[in-house]
């Protein structure tokens, strides 16, 4: 597959909506993209920032994954999580809290940890990063629509895809997280429980750390897969997104992957949704590119 444009414009040709990507790879600097640079909802995606933040905070003492936070009424909301059905006053670790953000996509576990973090800090985390626009930014906490939003605002999360790959190449490069947080945060993104996007088509070779988001008319994929190693002779790398534990950190060649999607005209809540599915044609298209050995 020589022109890797022309297979990404074929997965979301017919699908009524606007798509952004970045697709990259970290080896060599090359980057495809499709409006990168445009603000669109983040949805869910931006909870890696959360995730982040917290992890520099672990990485600096200032926390510890085993640190207890009590479940309070104000945090709890609807939408996609099960702490919104736990009573209020429960305690749980920093680090099962942080991960039913990322794996389940809590709400209320992230408005938790964004709690510990500071709103703020999040996003001046998200704006210091290199060639990071103004634009990406959680505005609220999730799932509190009677939280004012900033003027001309009508989302709670905002991104643009060059922003969200730009988190990730700083922690493929080792630059914004020490080995704590590296590993706490690949191996959460690794146990993503939602598979009905970007790996949708990948076989069990092939390691992804992601985190997706979706509301209505917005689907959006973002992480990190790895291409096996072929010049290692062991066993072919393999795992189980709901196998627990993962110990150890992924290998192979890194390939950064971010799709996002608004003004979908399929508002369908099934993984037969034309956004989820376009996604997993935007990422088979990916890995067929780069498998080749020529690329």
């Amino acid at each position: 597959m020589a022109d890797l444009n022309s297979a990404l414009e074929a997965a979301i040709s017919g699908i009524q909506g606007d798509f952004a990507w970045h697709i990259e790879d970290p080896s060599t600097g090359r980057a495809w993209t499709r409006n990168a640079h445009e603000a669109y909802p983040a949805a869910s995606t931006l909870k890696v920032a959360v995730f982040l933040r917290l992890l520099q905070l672990v990485d600096d003492g200032r926390v510890g994954l085993d640190h207890q936070i009590r479940l309070r009424r104000w945090h709890q909301v609807g939408g996609a999580g099960v702490l919104q059905y736990f009573s209020p006053e429960t305690s749980l670790t920093v680090g099962e809290v942080a991960t039913l953000m990322i794996i389940l996509s809590d709400n209320t576990a992230t408005n938790m940890i964004i709690d510990l973090t500071g709103l703020g800090s999040v996003n001046n985390l998200v704006t210091s990063l290199p060639g990071a626009s103004r634009v990406t930014r959680i505005n609220r906490y999730y799932g509190k629509p009677s939280m004012a939003l900033p003027d001309g605002t009508h989302f709670t999360a905002m991104a643009t895809a060059n922003d969200l790959a730009t988190i990730y190449r700083e922690v493929l490069a080792g630059k914004i997280l020490g080995p704590i947080g590296r590993q706490a945060f690949w191996q959460t993104l690794l146990r993503q429980q939602d598979r009905a996007m970007a790996p949708r088509q990948f076989g069990p070779d092939i390691l992804i750390a992601h985190k997706t988001g979706a509301i209505d008319g917005v689907r959006n994929d973002v992480g990190v897969f790895w291409l096996p190693d072929p010049t290692v002779a062991d066993e072919p790398q393999t795992y189980d997104p709901m196998a627990i534990p993962i110990l150890s950190d992924p290998s192979g060649r890194p390939i950064i992957f971010v799709a996002l999607s608004r003004n979908l005209g399929d508002l369908r809540w099934t993984v037969e949704n034309a956004g989820e599915a376009a996604i997993g044609r935007l990422a088979a298209a990916a890995l067929r590119y780069f498998r080749n050995p020529d690329h």
